[in-house]
């Protein structure tokens, strides 16, 4: 069992090679994830927020991302079914307004 409380009581400066060989390492085996990245965690917190719906910019800010455009041009593909919230082009079209003969106003169904 890891003691994460033994971490503070240490007077050395934490390591990147020494959080990996005596923390990371142990706690990902201890859970069942051996091999997991601690960069992986970033990804998965990116993608658990698009999952959720949080907004593009609030995710990009909270990940550290030095812009929303980089944000979307790596993780854009997980808002792929955004795109069914969109209405298509012909729903979007002026096509069901008509012109009445000798009038210059428009009218239409919402009228």
């Amino acid at each position: 069992m890891i003691r994460w409380s033994s971490l503070a009581q240490k007077e050395a400066p934490l390591r990147r090679a020494g959080f990996r060989r005596g923390w990371w390492r142990p706690a990902t085996k201890a859970a069942g994830l051996l091999g997991l990245k601690f960069h992986e965690l970033r990804h998965t917190f990116v993608a658990l927020g698009i999952a959720a719906g949080a907004d593009p910019k609030e995710v990009s800010v909270r990940a550290g991302h030095s812009s929303v455009a980089f944000t979307l041009d790596r993780y854009g593909h997980l808002y792929q079914d955004a795109e069914d919230d969109i209405p298509s082009a012909s729903m979007l079209s002026c096509s069901h307004l008509s012109r009445p003969h000798g009038s210059g106003e428009i009218s239409g169904s919402n009228q």
